[in-house]
């Protein structure tokens, strides 16, 4: 009976002073703080030697400043990246004039960076250029040529003007002639049309109008004026007359006027 009274003295005590209770927190606390700060700590140090120490200790040796070895054979430069323990790869295939065949022309990995040592490394190899054939630039205007010869690694030397039978801002001559097999960044020397230098009138008498039109013009030559004359003996709009006679040679052009048949409906 004696000690139910001291126990509920004490609890009496405790609830009345409350004091006497904060050490078990504080230690419960305290041990909290613990153990968050041992977990921090742990995760970093795990990160420290994921990504400091593990990656030290694993490459440490094992990489080396890669050379240059553009401007070699590539069997040179294959065995040189052999000896410095690489391994040396055919990359791709560049057809190049100034460089003899089969050097290397380009690595990658760059020359001079760090490269773990096993790892491959590239090489782009020079070969031979191949003969293109020529294309046919004559009736072409000199854009069109351009545009043609730049998609065949081609180009145009230089450009002349000089009258010819062609129409005019055409090219009616090349150096090099359409189909001849020549080496890639070949230059051709072209002339440009600037007309005839003389003009012979065709003869047009007895055809109809709309012939007569297409022929003048095919010669370089325009119609003037057309007038009318009444001819039932002839079928209408046919060409009775021309101010030029058929056959004669301009050094200058001039319009050619026409005379063509009516048919008169009047009695």
């Amino acid at each position: 009976m004696n000690r139910k009274k001291e126990k509920i003295r004490v609890l009496i005590e405790n609830t009345r002073n409350p004091k006497k209770t904060r050490p078990a927190k504080r230690r419960i606390r305290n041990l909290f703080v613990f153990l968050v700060t041992l977990g921090v700590l742990s995760a970093i140090l795990a990160l420290l030697i994921n990504f400091v120490l593990m990656p030290g200790f694993t490459r440490h040796g094992q990489e080396r400043i890669l050379l240059d070895v553009q401007g070699l054979s590539w069997e040179d430069a294959r065995h040189l990246l052999l000896l410095e323990k690489f391994t040396p790869v055919r990359g791709k295939s560049i057809a190049r004039d100034d460089i003899e065949p089969f050097r290397v022309v380009g690595q990658m990995p760059r020359p001079g960076s760090r490269v773990k040592l096993g790892r491959r490394v590239y090489l782009d190899v020079s070969i031979p250029l191949e003969n293109v054939a020529f294309p046919e630039l004559r009736g072409k205007t000199l854009r069109s040529a351009e545009i043609l010869l730049e998609g065949n690694n081609l180009g145009i030397d230089s450009v002349s003007y000089g009258f010819s039978n062609m129409p005019r801002e055409v090219i009616f001559w090349q150096s090099i002639e359409a189909g001849e097999l020549v080496r890639p960044g070949s230059k051709t020397q072209v002339r440009i049309s600037l007309g005839l230098s003389n003009w012979t009138v065709p003869t047009v008498v007895n055809m109809s109008l709309q012939d007569a039109h297409k022929i003048i013009n095919d010669a370089g030559l325009r119609i003037g004026t057309v007038s009318y004359r009444d001819r039932d003996d002839l079928l209408p709009n046919t060409v009775i007359y021309q101010s030029v006679p058929g056959t004669t040679v301009l050094s200058i052009p001039q319009p050619i006027d026409l005379v063509v048949s009516r048919y008169n409906d009047t009695e």
